[in-house]
């Protein structure tokens, strides 16, 4: 009561006995409105500072500011020596942490960044802080508190504890721990209340920030992904104007295999023949001989011009898909073979409704190569076999497949196969010029495939290529 309302009545109250008494019930009247308007006024600055939060919440605000702002308002509200945000440690099983923010009298120190270990807390007591449990302590050394809890307590100046989960949606991301260092402090139900209440609001920061966090590691990703697709696309941009300076020189490589040295290849072989038409009488046997070899080597170099003006060709050419029937091509291609070795018999076994999808030209030129090789490689041989035909993979597509029982090669060497002008068999054992493979490789990459073979030495061999659905430039 005013002291200038008890004058009044002093005056009017001539027994100072009675009014004592008066004085006395008054007090005792007024006592309860008092602890009631108390009451009243935390209740109004509690909702004020719940608003606060609710407001930072909503604005864009980090989460250290939130949780510094927060501090500092209940820390005042409370009045309590410090308010401190404690996290644990990823993957510590709740047994490592820090405080990460606090708000704190400055005659006490500072929590921030003094790592804590307690090696009962994960196994004991985080399952019950995920179901929302509450310490409230008024005494640290007056609670039954485990020695390794009170020593931890201790270096922390802290005599009464009140502590609140910190979640992160059902995770326990932290604790919400509000101290007492003066001295014990018994904590009221609608402190608790209070202190839970800015803990789930806490948590809403909580689960934004890893929101945020998952948004900007997903901006990242992409920005990331955009920047090596831009690099890429610089890459290939380089790639194709050096593919196009390269099918230039090639061209103009062509063009000068085609005439420049086919030009000078005539004239010796012209020289050659007239030589041996119109001087064979004042030639020996040996000059004789000598021109004839230069003929050969003539037609031999012809052959190897051929040869790479055909592997230039599969390589620059366009590539126009169509729906192939492999089996009637590889029909075709058989039958011209046997008509041109009418005296060999051979057993084909061409595999029915092979239906690809292809440049037409080009996949002619990979099967009279397969096919011509297995013709070529199984003379000398009784009985010949030769088959064309497709294995279904699990997951739909076809490998296709020539296989005969020739000579073969010993799969040591099978690197060499596909390169240009590399052989596995002696010249005078079987011809070519080893240009056959490395043509049929190039055409099958074109068509987004590969190629590979299997054989065995004296038992035959197995060519095997796929093709994709999507040309491969």
């Amino acid at each position: 009561m005013r002291p200038e309302v008890l004058t009044k009545l002093q005056s009017l109250c001539r027994d100072e006995a009675a009014f004592e008494q008066l004085q006395q019930i008054f007090a005792e009247e007024i006592a309860p409105l008092e602890q009631q308007l108390n009451q009243a006024n935390f209740l109004v600055e509690r909702q004020k500072a719940l608003f606060r939060v609710i407001t930072r919440l909503r604005e864009p605000l980090d989460l250290n500011t939130i949780f510094q702002s927060t501090a500092a308002e209940v820390r005042q509200l409370l009045a309590v020596d410090r308010v401190g945000m404690f996290r644990f440690e990823p993957n510590s099983g709740c047994d490592d942490g820090e405080f990460v923010s606090e708000d704190v009298d400055p005659a006490f120190s500072s929590a921030i960044a003094q790592k804590i270990h307690d090696h009962c807390f994960g196994d004991q007591f985080a399952v019950h802080y995920e179901q929302g449990r509450v310490q409230n302590v008024a005494d640290i050394y007056d609670a039954g508190l485990s020695d390794c809890h009170i020593q931890i307590l201790a270096q922390f100046q802290v005599r009464a504890n009140l502590v609140v989960p910190l979640l992160q949606g059902r995770h326990l991301w932290g604790l919400l721990c509000i101290h007492q260092c003066r001295a014990p402090r018994q904590w009221q139900d609608t402190e608790i209340e209070f202190v839970q209440q800015i803990a789930s609001h806490l948590a809403v920061a909580l689960q934004h920030a890893e929101i945020l966090t998952e948004l900007r590691a997903e901006v990242t990703e992409r920005q990331q992904a955009e920047q090596r697709s831009h690099t890429l696309n610089q890459g290939l941009r380089q790639a194709i104007l050096e593919l196009q300076a390269v099918n230039q020189e090639l061209e103009a490589f062509s063009y000068s295999v085609s005439h420049d040295l086919r030009t000078p290849l005539r004239s010796i072989d012209g020289f050659s023949q007239a030589l041996l038409e119109d001087c064979l009488e004042q030639l020996d046997t040996t000059g004789q001989d000598y021109l004839r070899r230069i003929r050969a080597a003539t037609h031999r170099m012809g052959q190897l011009i051929d040869d790479l003006l055909t592997l230039s060709r599969v390589t620059r050419s366009d590539l126009h898909r169509e729906t192939i029937n492999l089996s009637q091509l590889a029909s075709r291609i058989c039958t011209q073979l046997q008509q041109a070795e009418p005296d060999r018999q051979i057993e084909t076994t061409i595999q029915p409704g092979l239906i690809a999808s292809g440049d037409i030209a080009l996949m002619r030129v990979v099967l009279e190569n397969l096919l011509s090789n297995s013709w070529k490689f199984t003379t000398g041989k009784v009985s010949v076999k030769i088959e064309f035909g497709a294995i279904a993979q699990e997951n739909g597509s076809l490998t296709y497949f020539v296989r005969d029982n020739g000579v073969g090669f010993d799969m040591a060497y099978c690197d060499k196969l596909f390169k240009p002008f590399q052989r596995l068999h002696r010249m005078h054992e079987f011809p070519g010029n080893g240009i056959g493979l490395a043509t049929v490789q190039r055409i099958i990459h074109r068509h987004g495939g590969q190629a590979w073979a299997d054989s065995t030495l004296n038992q035959g061999a197995t060519f095997y290529f796929t093709l994709a659905d999507e040309v491969q430039a």
